[in-house]
């Protein structure tokens, strides 16, 4: 069982690419116990769409269970750095669902 997770942010168009760039940055670095852990991580801008509610980058992730996936919120060093440099920039809390596969 995998556990997938969507990730919803609210950003100015001239912050995406910053954001899009601190992805790749922190799905090189992440690591748990020295090895790359999540099974899988993509981030893309959303389609201009009345239905977004206003969200415009998404990101994917896929964990191989919920003890990665909470590593990755509460130990992940580079998800920290990613964070940071979302904070600032993102209209409001972001939208999070996950669920397993």
């Amino acid at each position: 069982m995998t556990i997938t997770r969507v990730t919803m942010f609210k950003l100015n168009e001239e912050d995406i690419e910053k954001v899009l760039a601190q992805y790749e940055v922190m799905k090189a670095d992440s690591a748990k116990d020295g090895k790359p852990y999540m099974v899988s991580v993509n981030a893309r801008r959303i389609y201009d769409d009345p239905r977004n509610q206003g969200f415009t980058l998404a990101s994917h992730t896929t964990f191989a269970n919920l003890e990665d996936m909470k590593y990755y919120d509460e130990g992940d060093a580079a998800h920290d750095a990613l964070r940071q440099v979302v904070k600032p920039l993102v209209k409001g809390p972001p939208m999070t669902v996950y669920w397993d596969s």
